[in-house]
């Protein structure tokens, strides 16, 4: 089951950072060996940074998505009859 608005469960939070963390390291390193740079802390912290901005962005987005998929919309009240 989706989050709701303006709430993130564990298995988004998890999806988030698995999903931030793979593609940014991958666009990172890619980028890193392709210009022909030396892998040590120097040239990796901007890809740690990325990651990290990349991770709160999503989950930015899933906190601010209710569980209908809509952005910026709250849940829909439900009536009992």
């Amino acid at each position: 089951m989706r989050s709701k608005f303006l709430r993130l469960n564990t298995h988004d939070f998890i999806k988030g950072m698995i999903l931030a963390a793979i593609c940014t390291f991958i666009t990172g390193f890619y980028q890193l060996i392709a210009s022909g740079g030396v892998i040590n802390w120097l040239t990796v912290r901007p890809v740690v940074i990325a990651a990290v901005g990349s991770a709160v962005s999503y989950l930015t987005k899933n906190l601010l998505t209710n569980s209908k998929d809509d952005f910026m919309q709250r849940e829909a009240s439900e009536t009992f009859a």
